[in-house]
């Protein structure tokens, strides 16, 4: 375990690069990157998109890194890192991005909702360096209840998603995805719940979701198959060849 530009003359030193630094530095990074690519594209379709994307944007991060330390240090840190750096990386950011899945969906406090799980992972972040810092390579046994807790905690918060999925009830009717910035919202609506842009016409054959259960409607159905809402889609199913 290498602790290259983590150990300082003092510890103190070592205390502040890893918890004001680097550590808020790189996942600052990685956050930008998410906001930037997607976070109010209609790619982001639900909440639990948060922590999918955050992996991915941890991921590529973490495989620029090990390729840079592969060059500088040889190919005796690819073990170190394949064990703990890059899971740690994707632990670290699936705080912020649960965080960022719950602000999605939620008008009220968003910015601070993000800060808070960029906080979050920023103390991991830099909790990991410090470990590393203090002695690399007894950071080997060191790192091990951090990285159990990380994966106990991020686990915990997809399985929170899986409990509230489906997520409360918008109202009767179908749902459909806003084409301006992705949430559900009713389609009979005037304008989108969330971003508040006019609902234009879809297309037929668009999905369309329960506005109670979110359930995917059946265009030949005039019921939700799960909850039995009226959706009277019927008109939108597909002629029957004669």
């Amino acid at each position: 375990m290498t602790g290259a530009g983590l150990i300082q003359e003092t510890v103190l030193k070592s205390a502040w690069t890893s918890y004001f630094l680097i550590g808020p530095i790189e996942e600052i990074f990685k956050l930008i990157a998410v906001w930037v690519a997607v976070y109010r594209t209609s790619d982001f379709r639900e909440p639990i998109d948060g922590i999918v994307y955050s992996a991915s944007a941890a991921l590529g991060f973490a495989s620029v890194e090990n390729i840079v330390y592969l060059a500088w240090m040889g190919p005796e840190v690819v073990v170190s890192r394949a064990v703990f750096a890059t899971p740690a990386h994707v632990m670290f950011s699936a705080m912020w991005g649960y965080s960022m899945g719950l602000a999605r969906f939620d008008r009220d406090g968003e910015l601070l909702i993000v800060v808070k799980g960029f906080l979050l992972a920023a103390g991991f972040h830099g909790t990991y360096n410090f470990l590393v810092a203090l002695h690399p390579k007894a950071a080997m046994i060191t790192l091990i209840p951090l990285m159990v807790l990380m994966a106990w905690l991020m686990n915990q918060k997809i399985q929170e998603f899986r409990r509230t999925y489906p997520f409360p009830a918008i109202g009767e009717g179908p749902l459909i995805s806003c084409p301006a910035c992705g949430a559900y919202t009713l389609e009979l609506g005037e304008t989108c719940s969330r971003c508040g842009s006019t609902i234009p016409l879809v297309e037929s054959d668009a999905p369309r979701f329960c506005g109670r259960c979110r359930a995917m409607l059946d265009p030949c159905l005039e019921s939700c198959p799960r909850c039995g809402m009226q959706a009277y889609l019927s008109r939108l199913c597909p002629p029957v060849p004669r």
